[in-house]
């Protein structure tokens, strides 16, 4: 009879975005790079005048920003999908690490948006072969 401990692997492998993937700057997995354009697709429809950086305020449960009397039912809709597919951008740290890394990587020309170094600003993309990428992050939270 075999009394050796059973040991198990966990049910769900981390999806956390920062936990498969390398941390070095410029190196995102195909799944943070669709996560961080959906992140920015979703500011560009909410608050297109914002920073980047205002995204986990924007996905937290803050009243003041869900109360927006100027926001349609799309727009709010959007809100609800976005809260519900990027979770884990709730946390600043997470987000900033991945736009850092967006920012840093080495062929730009596969961004869906420019973003300012500062991340002070950003804007889609008119240009480029990846730039029809947003109507696949529309239809994500349509």
């Amino acid at each position: 009879m075999n009394t050796t401990p059973f040991t198990t692997a966990p049910a769900f492998p981390s999806t956390h975005p920062s936990a498969t993937a390398s941390r070095r700057p410029g190196c995102l997995s195909a799944r943070q790079l669709l996560d961080v354009e959906l992140g920015l697709f979703l500011l560009s429809q909410l608050q297109p005048s914002a920073s980047p950086d205002t995204l986990p305020v924007l996905l937290s449960q803050c009243a003041s920003v869900a109360d927006q009397t100027d926001w349609t039912p799309r727009q709010r809709k959007l809100l609800n999908r976005g809260r519900l597919l990027l979770t884990q951008f709730q946390h600043h740290p997470v987000w900033y690490e991945l736009l850092d890394r967006y920012v840093a990587v080495s062929n730009p020309l596969r961004h869906a948006y420019d973003v300012s170094a500062d991340r002070s600003r950003f804007a889609e993309k008119s240009v480029g072969f990846f730039r029809n990428r947003t109507s696949v992050l529309r239809s994500i939270l349509a």
